[in-house]
């Protein structure tokens, strides 16, 4: 070795053992770097150790200083829980000044994973809708069974399966894979479904679809879909969708809508590639009261037709959450989308009246168009929120917390929805900005189930009483 580096070498070999000569104690805490030695799981029965670890910035091995740790220590939990494998997640630390190190302690409460269940739905698209516009028809309900496995083999994985009977017929198989690699970035998912049914919308007039009865099968259709997941982050996720999609109508619907599929075929079948990219800042996925959350979207359906029919949409969903102090939240929203071109055949009509993409207040409309923009907003103050331990009179662990919780709130939205070309029959709210407001409830139960009761009043003059399940932003 050359001489010259003698000394800085000794220097250096010196500074390592002074350093371990000190005591710990001896050093501020807050500005001290500590050690994480060991990260013990707790609780998890079921659910392996990684899954968890996968949703952990603190690592075993890793140096940070104490305030820091106490902030990873909150962001962990808000990963973990959002999950949905766990009821509760609590994350303590126990110091080692000697060492200057700590071991971390995750304890988890696992959820009931597996419900086999009876199912009874409407065919329409809300409970409104149905109430309303069908007169609460009760030969539209479907019937069938629900089978659905979280967290199959203690990974994360879902297997789901239904079958239903009634107004129309579905069969549905999906199996989800969140990781395939030992770095758990990759994961991939599979679906595939049927239906078919005799009672067929045909076309929508004056924004309400239109259907006709029928004793023979008038529509059939196959989907099938592969997705291919990337999360390189906690928060951040990419995913790209390959689908086909095969529908079959009879005589009678060509005859009664000859612009139902392209070119008045009986038959239409393509491809589709979409890209999602996903950034979910959340602090709950089903009911969020601070973050935020964005999604952007390419789609093109249409791949591999015969006759080069294709049909491309953009879409953006932008949603922020803040605390305004006082158990009061703030909640706003975004979303838009535009399909190229414009002109499309009906079963490729879009617009807002299904799941998110529906303006409260509206929930009797489907307002269908080649683009539209929603804005929403929504302030809830909490009225109470209470859980309680009730393993004394409940024998399945899963189910012994028991929670309720209540926020009132005040609501408005804003949309504007873009008529397609020659769609005069179902023209009256396209075009022209469409606003509402109202009041209501949000109750939120075990397994952060969501049921909102809404009264409003919107641009029509209408005054409108809603019930629906699942959070509106």
């Amino acid at each position: 070795m050359n001489n010259n580096l003698y000394l800085p070498v000794f220097i250096f070999i010196l500074s390592i053992l002074n350093l371990k000569a000190q005591n710990a104690s001896d050093l501020p805490m807050d500005d001290s770097l500590l050690r994480v030695d060991k990260i013990f799981i707790l609780g998890n029965k079921k659910t392996k150790e990684k899954i968890i670890l996968r949703e952990m910035s603190l690592k075993k091995g890793i140096y940070s200083t104490l305030e820091d740790i106490k902030k990873s220590i909150e962001l962990d939990k808000i990963n973990i829980l959002n999950t949905n494998l766990f009821n509760t997640v609590s994350i303590e630390i126990l110091e080692d000044p000697a060492k200057a190190s700590i071991n971390i302690f995750v304890k988890v409460d696992e959820r009931w994973y597996f419900f086999p269940a009876p199912l009874i739905d409407i065919a329409d698209r809300n409970l409104m809708d149905w109430l309303i516009n069908r007169e609460g028809d009760i030969n539209r309900f479907n019937y069938g069974l629900r089978l659905t496995q979280y967290n199959l083999g203690g990974q994360n994985q879902t297997l789901k399966f239904i079958g239903k009977v009634g107004f129309e017929r579905n069969l549905l198989f999906d199996y989800m894979i969140p990781f395939i690699d030992k770095k758990q970035k990759h994961g991939l998912s599979f679906t595939y479904s049927y239906n078919e049914s005799e009672n067929v919308s045909y076309i929508t007039k004056d924004h309400v679809p239109d259907f006709f009865n029928s004793d023979v099968i008038n529509k059939k259709e196959y989907f099938a879909s592969t997705s291919y997941t990337y999360r390189p982050s906690f928060y951040i996720f990419h995913q790209i969708n390959l689908n086909y999609l095969q529908s079959e109508v009879s005589d009678t619907v060509v005859r009664l809508n000859p612009n139902y599929h392209f070119n008045q075929e009986k038959k239409q079948s393509y491809f589709g590639l979409s890209y999602n990219f996903i950034s979910d800042h959340r602090n709950n996925k089903r009911f969020a009261t601070s973050g935020t959350f964005l999604q952007a979207s390419l789609e093109n359906i249409g791949l591999g037709h015969r006759n080069q029919f294709s049909v491309s949409t953009v879409s953006l969903k932008f949603n922020k959450y803040s605390s305004l102090g006082n158990d009061f939240f703030l909640a706003n929203g975004i979303m838009g989308l535009q399909t190229f071109p414009a002109e499309q055949p009906y079963f490729n009509y879009q617009g807002l009246g299904y799941n998110d993409a529906l303006a409260r207040g509206f929930e009797l409309d489907l307002i269908e168009g080649s683009k539209f923009l929603l804005q929403k907003n929504t302030i809830r103050k909490k009225v109470f929120d209470w859980s309680k331990d009730i393993r004394n009179v409940m024998p399945i662990s899963q189910f012994a917390q028991f929670r309720m919780a209540t926020y009132l709130k005040f609501f408005a939205d804003f949309a504007w929805v873009d008529n397609y070309p020659n769609y005069e029959i179902s023209s009256r709210l396209t075009n022209q900005l469409l606003y509402s407001f109202g009041v209501g409830l949000d109750l939120i139960a075990m397994y952060d189930m969501v049921i909102r009761l809404e009264y409003s009043y919107n641009s029509e003059n209408e005054r409108n009483f809603a019930l629906n399940i699942k959070a509106d932003l």
